[in-house]
């Protein structure tokens, strides 16, 4: 449906049908994106990777004061272990994902992000085995997104480690 308006220029040049046109409105779309985007862009705060260091070391220290508190918290150490993700600790990370499994054998996510640890490791039997575990998990509670995504992975598993089938 067009629109009826007499005398428009903006409507005569947005509505026309040759390259000019098309070209046209590409550059007043992109324009438009600039001035609108750019400057919230520009206004952006900054973050450096020190201050990220800091915030990720200072939810270690929150999770271990949580964890110190409540030695049975399952979900504090999958938490500790997504921290030390974010610093790149993975033998840190597995020991956290590990005890997180070892309080909660069905908390199905600590199994999965196990399994990516192990693989970040080059422990392609410990991972494809906690990836295995999560697929049971998940396919018994009938989450089947997660179900497909971590077929996915336990694929790419079995691609990169073949002797771990």
């Amino acid at each position: 449906m067009r629109f009826h308006s007499r005398n428009c220029v903006f409507n005569s040049l947005w509505l026309g049908h040759s390259i000019f046109n098309a070209v046209a409105k590409v550059f007043f779309i992109v324009f438009v994106g600039a001035v609108v985007f750019g400057g919230w862009v520009k206004d952006a705060p900054a973050i450096d990777f020190k201050a990220y260091l800091q915030g990720a070391q200072a939810e270690i220290t929150r999770h271990k004061n949580i964890i110190a508190e409540d030695p049975l918290d399952a979900i504090s150490y999958f938490e500790l272990g997504k921290a030390y993700l974010a610093l790149g600790k993975h033998e840190e990370e597995v020991e956290a994902y590990k005890e997180a499994v070892q309080l909660d054998p069905e908390y199905t996510a600590a199994h999965y992000n196990l399994a990516v640890a192990y693989d970040l490791l080059k422990q392609g039997p410990k991972a494809t085995r906690h990836m295995k575990i999560a697929l049971e998990l998940y396919t018994a509670k009938r989450n089947h997104a997660r179900i497909r995504s971590v077929q996915r992975q336990l694929k790419l598993l079995y691609f990169k480690y073949p002797a771990a089938r």
